[in-house]
């Protein structure tokens, strides 16, 4: 038995193989009617569609054929993909290179083959549009030219699944688009509308009230705090959704995380202040997190603002802990708390609710699903422990550094 070469462009001919993703895939009908009009034209009982692999050759589709695959080094198609022609094996018994070869001499037997090469559009042969027989033959040349069409058929199926195949991730990413950027304009929405309401309303009391100079001065500092405090919002949600919209990498950098909270916690002392909640931070002074910064400032931010929001006279903390593999954000208040029914719906968008701060805040209920999903795409994870009328504690959980790696 002599086996087949392997063609100099096998690895690229292999790469081009796996781009039409057509290997161990469900029987389809249209390459099953062209493997029987094989039998029905040569006038054979046995017909294959086969693609050769590293170590096999696969059949799509078949007739009479016992098995769905084959070793490559005993494989007629393996000859068959060497050559741009037909390759023609009138009587397996009475040929050197195949007398002793077990799919002749065992199962199923064959002494006829004529395989046509199924070549891409840019020249790559993937396999072999196949008759065959247990008894010897030859072909006609009307039999010849039928293969030769009946090939070119099939390699059109390649093309067609390719394109679907295209076509269907094409709609999937612009599907994920549209849903991202609906995303992103409620993330907007929902982080803008509370600062922007308190800018409104402390640019009215500037205005039409008669206030002393030390009174225009207290509101003047309130509102250079509100300025600041929602340019460094939008500023992280721009960067966010920018990067989120080019399908940028994450940007995974090492943060000092004791001043990282310090700018958190200046953003929102006004908020803080004015519900007479208590603020403190928990957290070594040396401690540092690789992970993505503006991620975790916008998951950390909205958790501090919906533990303000849920929480009047009482004391909100930011506690952190880090080791080699993993950062820990915890986030606790002593507000209202949850029931177990409201927690379980926190992080499920089709049964978030919208639920009122103790001034009577209102929000749309997308902030902790907005922090789920984030976190989820670094690797990540959120959850709550709650009571009524006890508080609120949210539990950030990170890979840290090394051991995280994505591509979104």
């Amino acid at each position: 038995m002599v086996s087949a070469s392997i063609p100099e462009n096998e690895t690229e001919r292999l790469a081009k193989l796996a781009e039409y993703n057509i290997l161990d895939s469900a029987d389809e009908q249209d390459y099953d009617d062209i493997a029987r009009l094989v039998t029905e034209i040569c006038g054979t009982s046995l017909s294959t569609i086969s693609f050769v692999d590293k170590d096999r050759q696969w059949f799509k589709a078949g007739v009479g054929m016992p098995s769905k695959e084959t070793n490559r080094d005993v494989a007629f198609c393996a000859h068959t993909i060497l050559g741009d022609d037909l390759f023609l094996v009138e009587d397996a018994a009475d040929d050197p290179r195949f007398d002793d070869n077990p799919l002749v001499t065992i199962d199923p037997r064959l002494r006829f083959y004529a395989g046509m090469p199924l070549i891409t559009p840019d020249g790559y042969r993937l396999g072999a549009l196949c008759a065959l027989d247990r008894v010897p033959r030859t072909l006609t040349a009307q039999q010849k030219a039928a293969l030769a069409v009946l090939a070119r058929h099939v390699v059109h199926l390649l093309e067609l699944r390719k394109s679907n195949r295209l076509l269907e991730a094409q709609n999937r990413t612009l599907a994920e688009s549209s849903e991202l950027k609906s995303r992103l304009l409620s993330i907007v929405s929902h982080d803008l509308r509370s600062p922007l309401a308190s800018i409104a309303s402390t640019v009215t009391l500037l205005t039409e009230h008669d206030l002393n100079s030390d009174e225009r001065d207290e509101i003047l500092a309130d509102l250079s705090k509100l300025f600041r405090s929602t340019e460094y919002l939008i500023d992280n949600v721009i960067d966010w959704a920018s990067r989120q919209l080019n399908n940028a990498a994450f940007e995974l950098r090492e943060i000092a995380l004791a001043p990282f909270f310090l700018e958190l916690q200046e953003s929102l002392s006004l908020d803080f202040a004015r519900k007479k909640n208590q603020f403190s931070i928990l957290c070594p002074e040396d401690a540092t997190a690789v992970t993505d910064r503006n991620v975790i400032a916008f998951v950390l931010r909205n958790l501090l603002v919906n533990a303000n929001k849920f929480t009047k006279t009482g004391s909100i903390t930011l506690e952190c802990t880090v080791d080699e593999e993993w950062v820990r954000f915890v986030v606790t208040d002593t507000g209202t708390g949850m029931s177990p029914e409201r927690q379980a719906a926190l992080f499920e968008w089709t049964r978030r609710t919208r639920t009122n701060g103790t001034d009577g805040e209102r929000g749309a209920g997308l902030a902790l699903l907005f922090c789920a999903d984030f976190l989820s795409k670094l690797g990540g994870k959120i959850d709550v422990q709650s009571a009524e009328g006890t508080g609120s504690q949210f539990i950030v959980t990170l890979p840290n550094g090394k051991t995280y790696s994505s591509t979104t």
